[in-house]
């Protein structure tokens, strides 16, 4: 079993090397003369590859390809994802684009959204599910940190950042993969997974570094540096756990009845 396991891991991680590699080899001079259209066609590609592979082996995070379920745990997994998203966005510089080019920086968004929920969401929590869902939801998000080291290879980089960016990426794997769970759908993952990535066509610091925030702080500063991020989408994949399990925090039961969501006396049946 334990020779099973590291064979897994072992192919987990050459998959997700293999996945890197589709990105950076992928496009082509064909699509450099169309902004944004060689990385589309690299995420697209990819994703495409690990949803052939996730039915080809019948894992089961199949069941996650559906639409998103009619229930009340939907909406208020939605409701707090919405929450999220329009933090993403308006804290965005938000940059005047050409309409066509603006269009183009969202499919790329999608499209991103699209490549990376099918390798890490869809295959590698898939893959690791025979283990439990809390060790695939843990080690999946872990990896999808992992995988953004990539993006600091090559080039001078700041230690600082890369940790930066693997801890903050890995504690958005586990909310977002909370938000497939609860809403039986990957298709909400994707788009949600878009639209937090909105600063990198929409906002100037990024588009013109490729990073955000390069500093230089102390040892204390930069290892607390995340928490605050980390913390926020932690406590956001808590409150999705308990919503999943049904034990609802009663101030969101208060506020669901203040808005008119749900009628008095409802129950969180599955």
């Amino acid at each position: 079993m334990h020779t099973r396991t590291v064979r897994l891991a072992l192919s987990l991680v050459g998959l997700s090397i293999f996945a890197l590699l589709t990105l950076d080899f992928l496009p082509g001079p064909w699509a450099n003369d169309i902004k944004y259209a060689d990385s589309i066609f690299s995420y697209v590609i990819m994703g495409l590859i690990f949803y052939v592979a996730v039915n080809f082996l019948g894992l089961p995070s199949l069941e996650y390809f559906g639409l998103p379920r009619f229930h009340f745990k939907t909406g208020l997994a939605l409701l707090i994802a919405l929450l999220f998203a329009i933090q993403s966005v308006t804290t965005s510089d938000n940059v005047h684009m050409k309409p066509w080019v603006a269009f183009r920086g969202v499919l790329y968004l999608i499209a991103i959204g699209f490549g990376e929920e099918m390798l890490s969401r869809a295959f590698t929590f898939g893959a690791l599910f025979k283990f439990g869902r809390v060790k695939a939801v843990f080690f999946s998000s872990l990896l999808f940190g992992l995988l953004h080291l990539n993006l600091y290879i090559g080039s001078a980089w700041d230690p600082w950042v890369a940790y930066w960016h693997v801890m903050e990426t890995f504690a958005f794997g586990v909310f977002i993969c909370m938000l497939m769970i609860v809403t039986q759908s990957i298709w909400v993952a994707v788009i949600f997974h878009g639209l937090s990535d909105w600063s990198i066509i929409f906002d100037n610091a990024v588009k013109e570094t490729g990073k955000s925030d390069l500093w230089h702080p102390s040892f204390w500063e930069g290892i607390t540096s995340p928490i605050f991020t980390m913390a926020l989408m932690f406590g956001g994949a808590m409150l999705l756990m308990w919503i999943d399990r049904g034990s609802v925090p009663r101030w969101m039961k208060r506020l669901a009845l203040k808005w008119k969501l749900v009628e008095p006396g409802f129950k969180l049946t599955a």
